[in-house]
């Protein structure tokens, strides 16, 4: 059985019992030993279907790593769309289930027509649902992908030792997320810097058309040149 991200928005599917049953034993499965603890760094948009992960594992702790939406999108840009179309995406995203026709609908007919906007769409989409799961769980932590870069290693350091995971396994942790996750595949870091080294741009109107839309329908501010979020519950910095 497979669960897709377009359950996000359906609370028939969120909080069905067998839904709920087969993620955790599919991530327990996953697991090689189910006694120990582990660190998964997992796709952004599975952000998506964050309320099913935690009736799925109520134990666990989740952290949101937010991006400034300019960067984030070019760095998509850069893996995923340099040779396919609006139209291509939107096929391929529909048939596996990732987004649904109706969702299809939804987004163009608040003017999304090219990639961009739909990736922008999209990360609008996935940050409301953390931040509407913010209301009724304090537990839930958000951090910037910006102050894991100042300094990763003391970052990731502080970091384990708060979700209890330990400071010890600091270096295994970066080697973990310094992994090409992809490797010899079309999608491998190698490949992706094939690609870009081509001219990457994003245009204007499309970073104004996000900021207009992210305030409008999702309720969500984001200010300067490259989109970071304003006000995103639940930040955690080192320093507390």
């Amino acid at each position: 059985a497979v669960v897709s991200t377009q359950s996000t928005g359906s609370p028939k599917l969120l909080n069905d019992p067998r839904t709920v049953a087969i993620l955790r034993a599919t991530l327990l499965f996953l697991a090689k030993s189910p006694d120990a603890r582990y660190l998964i760094k997992i796709h952004s948009f599975v952000m998506r279907i964050l309320p099913l992960i935690h009736r799925a594992l109520p134990r666990a702790h989740e952290a949101f790593m937010c991006r400034e939406f300019r960067p984030m999108l070019l760095s998509f840009k850069k893996a995923f769309t340099m040779n396919f179309s609006y139209r291509m995406f939107k096929f391929i995203f529909t048939s596996i289930g990732f987004i649904t026709k109706e969702s299809v609908r939804a987004m163009e007919s608040q003017g999304v027509d090219n990639l961009d906007k739909m990736f922008l769409y999209l990360f609008c989409e996935k940050t409301k649902t953390f931040i509407d799961e913010c209301v009724s769980r304090a537990d839930l932590i958000s951090y910037s992908y910006e102050s894991l870069l100042a300094d990763p290693a003391a970052f990731t350091s502080h970091f384990l030792d708060h979700i209890g995971v330990g400071s010890q396994f600091t270096e295994l942790a970066l080697t973990a997320m310094k992994e090409d996750s992809q490797k010899n595949s079309w999608l491998s870091k190698k490949e992706v810097d094939k690609r870009s080294q081509a001219t990457v741009t994003i245009l204007e109107e499309d970073v104004e058309f996000a900021r207009a839309l992210a305030e409008r329908n999702f309720g969500i501010k984001l200010e300067g040149g490259n989109l970071g979020i304003v006000g995103l519950p639940n930040l955690w910095n080192e320093d507390k």
